[in-house]
């Protein structure tokens, strides 16, 4: 089934809208959106929670030195990941996991604790996603 212009806009504005009630739920407040970044990276994570959230919002869909997150059928596209649930500032070698909602190409949406590994000096090295929980299921699926 082939969708057209219109079908794919509304379900993105349906999928940003289920995003948004995640985030008044208390699942998203920082958000990324997905195409390559040509600036540089911080040197080191920032110390305030909402901007580790974002940097790992950031991370997950492939603009923090990694290849975005990929879920079999889709990359990610789009993340919101919760300031609230950052456990604070990560040491080198240490997995940092906080709660995202990810967007991904297939059209899916899913609630994912999203883990990445810093080095010594605040580069992410390693991520990778739990299951986590479908919140949208993609067009013809």
């Amino acid at each position: 089934m082939r969708l057209g212009a219109r079908q794919v806009q509304m379900r993105m504005v349906f999928a940003v809208a289920v995003l948004g009630v995640a985030g008044f739920c208390g699942v998203a407040a920082c958000a990324s959106a997905g195409q390559g970044s040509s600036q540089p990276q911080p040197s080191a994570p920032p110390a305030g929670s909402s901007g580790m959230a974002g940097d790992i919002a950031r991370i997950a869909v492939g603009n923090g030195g990694l290849a975005a997150l990929d879920n079999g059928d889709g990359r990610a596209a789009m993340a919101y990941c919760d300031p609230g649930t950052v456990p604070g500032r990560p040491r080198a070698g240490v997995p940092v996991s906080v709660s995202c909602g990810i967007s991904y190409s297939d059209g899916s949406v899913w609630r994912q604790t999203v883990t990445v590994t810093f080095d010594r000096h605040g580069r992410p090295v390693a991520d990778w996603a739990s299951l986590g929980a479908e919140l949208l299921s993609p067009a013809g699926g």
